[in-house]
């Protein structure tokens, strides 16, 4: 589970330099393209910046001007769709604002169940052409507060996504568009925020992800850097929601003079304040930074943050205030745990112990963790408090015995959370602690052992087919260039066959002390390629089994990229000879026969480019999705090695 994707939409045509300059000033997470508006060579240069992450709306004008059946729509689009899915781009959001009249309402369809039914046509036919990866997204529509000039809807939000739930139900994921004209509308319940029960709450979203595809404030009166001071704070928002995956500014360029005030850069190219602005915003802490400890005894939620929002904003009225405190819904997450059953601390810190009409009896503990600052848990409706008030809990210690005291249907514990500097108007401060109780990303699914034969930064590819040429047919040993990616994972056992290590620089064997304690670290020396396939040949059967202790986790030292070539368990050395030969001078991809070696790792960007997937005997998307979650996955077809290298190479 990773944080909403700060993104914006592009402009049109090929990508500029100004945009690249802008993208990455304002730090963008996230581009939206349009296609055949934004080639698809395009993606190179936006990854270049580390943006990995891209959602391509088929928006088309033919709707609007004359009836267009799904297969007319499907038809045009198809080659693109082909072409983006090739670059390993999956995710389609279907047209866009189909309630207002320019896009289709009253021409393609005349009533919003007659377009649910061509979105459902529309799925359908791609899913039937390309099959997963890809994914469709229902789209965006009009909201009937403010709207984008010219765009008014001619059925409002509400209504028309009543009569559209089998198209909801077909999605892969919910798009929407959500507008506003000051700052108060932003932050407001009834306002910009309404999209939260409108979207997040309805039945037949609320299993699916949800995707910001347009916001911004059209107020045009409104300064660029208010605007930017804005749409921080509105990032920010997004990210405390599980299911949000990204929210897209719109929009980085045009030149029609009715979008003036929307764009992040001017017509002359130069920038407004809005980059400058979004590229200062807070964000939260790195999950690796804030490790809690599970505070009950069962691991289960039994509410998520952010939910029901209407119990908890009416709940929220302070009469002394004269206002409603929480607009953004349930401000912490909810945690199962039986009448009288321990709570333990999340953190090391200062207990306080108080009661509240609301939350009952409380704990609240404040810590100091480096690279983070001040966090501050709040431990709500416990039945009975442990812990004197001013005394320093351990993490791990028990505080408190569970129960339903204050607001509560029946026994659980509610854990809120805040981080010193980090404001979060709509809800009061307090932000979602989910993500820092989750597992580590990338823990392995079963404890198995794991070879990685690491290459020096001087190796070219020859070096590379030697150790394939060595080692692949009898050992399957992985493949690759990266020190962090050779000592990643959470294993008991981690060798890593290290060629030639003077070649880095420093002290190797040190490096993995260092940064992955527990590694087996096994230094071999080889003059040339011939002579490294026979010391990889003659290394024992278990090489450098390591004893005593178990290693710290083998969490990354930094966050970086990482693209793993999977191959199916009946792909023999030409196969693994060809990724090399195809990628390694110029990627320099990690190599390997495990489909969990592909998916272990912390880290924010894991693709696994999984070759003949068919090869496996099941479903290894959903192997994926259900072991390592987050993956980025990109199939591959190819009936020979030469025709893999020629795919890899055009990649």
């Amino acid at each position: 589970m990773s944080f909403a994707k700060a993104g914006v939409t592009a402009g049109e045509g090929p990508v500029r330099p100004a945009d690249l300059a802008v993208l990455q000033q304002a730090a963008v997470e996230a581009v939206r393209l349009r296609a055949g508006v934004n080639p698809v060579s395009d993606l190179g240069a936006y990854r270049g910046l580390g943006i990995q992450r891209f959602l391509v709306q088929l928006l088309s004008p033919r709707p609007g001007t004359e009836p267009t059946p799904p297969d007319r729509f499907v038809e045009d689009f198809a080659p693109l769709v082909a072409a983006f899915l090739r670059e390993g781009v999956t995710d389609f959001e279907i047209h866009g604002e189909p309630n207002t009249a320019q896009r289709g309402y009253g021409v393609s369809w005349d009533s919003p169940a007659a377009f649910s039914a061509w979105f459902v046509a529309v799925a359908e036919e791609l899913r039937r052409r390309f099959g997963p990866p890809l994914r469709v997204g229902f789209p965006g529509l009009a909201p009937a507060g403010p709207s984008l000039p010219g765009l008014a809807p001619v059925v409002p939000d509400e209504v028309f996504l009543n009569d559209c739930r089998d198209a909801l139900t077909a999605a892969d994921f919910v798009c929407c568009h959500v507008y506003w004209a000051t700052r108060a509308e932003m932050e407001n319940y009834n306002g910009a925020l309404r999209f939260l029960r409108l979207y997040l709450e309805r039945p037949e979203v609320r299993p699916k992800p949800v995707v910001l595809s347009q916001f911004a404030n059209i107020n045009p009166a409104q300064s660029d850097a208010e605007k930017g001071a804005q749409y921080a704070d509105f990032y920010f928002f997004c990210t405390q929601y599980d299911r949000i995956e990204g929210a897209y500014s719109f929009l980085l360029r045009s030149p029609d003079p009715g979008w003036a005030g929307l764009t992040w850069l001017r017509p002359d190219g130069t920038p407004t304040a809005i980059p400058d602005a979004v590229g200062s915003r807070r964000r939260m802490p790195h999950p690796a930074a804030l490790r809690l400890v599970w505070p009950t005894v069962t691991r289960a939620y039994t509410q998520a943050y952010g939910d029901r929002q209407q119990i908890y904003y009416e709940a929220s009225w302070d009469p002394v205030a004269q206002k409603y405190w929480l607009h953004g819904g349930h401000e912490g997450v909810d945690l199962q745990a039986a009448e009288g059953s321990p709570v333990l601390a999340c953190l090391r810190g200062q207990a306080e112990c108080a009661s509240a009409e609301a939350y009952g009896n409380y704990v609240r503990v404040t810590s100091h963790v480096p690279g983070v600052g001040q966090v501050v848990l709040f431990y709500c409706h416990l039945r009975e408090i442990l812990v004197p008030h001013g005394a320093t809990v351990s993490a791990g210690e028990v505080i408190g015995l569970a129960g339903r005291t204050g607001y509560a249907t029946g026994p659980h514990l509610h854990l809120g959370m805040r981080i010193g500097g980090l404001k979060l108007r709509p809800n009061s401060d307090y932000l979602n602690a989910r993500r820092y109780l989750e597992p580590v990303r990338g823990s392995p699914r079963v404890p198995y052992e794991r070879t990685y034969v690491l290459l020096p930064p001087q190796a070219d590819r020859a070096w590379a087919e030697a150790v394939v040429e060595a080692t692949w047919d009898t050992r399957r040993f992985t493949v690759g260039g990266s020190a962090d990616d050779a000592g990643i994972g959470d294993l008991s056992v981690r060798r890593v066959v290290a060629v030639n290590p003077g070649g880095w620089p420093g002290d190797l064997r040190a490096f993995f002390e260092q940064y992955y304690p527990g590694v087996a670290y096994i230094p071999v020396e080889a003059g040339t390629p011939e002579e490294l396939v026979e010391v990889l040949q003659a290394l024992p059967p278990s090489p450098g089994t390591p004893g005593g202790p178990p290693p710290s986790g083998g969490l990354p030292r930094v966050q970086y990229g990482r693209t793993y070539v999977l191959l199916p368990p009946l792909a023999d050395w030409a196969w693994a000879r060809a990724v090399v030969a195809a990628t390694w001078d110029r990627h320099r991809y990690t190599v390997g026969g495990s489909a969990d070696d592909a998916g272990i790792g912390d880290l924010d960007f894991r693709r696994v480019m999984a070759v003949n997937p068919a090869g496996w005997g099941g479903d290894l998307r959903a192997f994926f999705e259900r072991y390592y979650p987050g993956i980025i996955y990109v199939p591959v077809e190819a009936g020979t090695p030469e025709e893999l290298a020629d795919w890899l190479k055009e990649e």
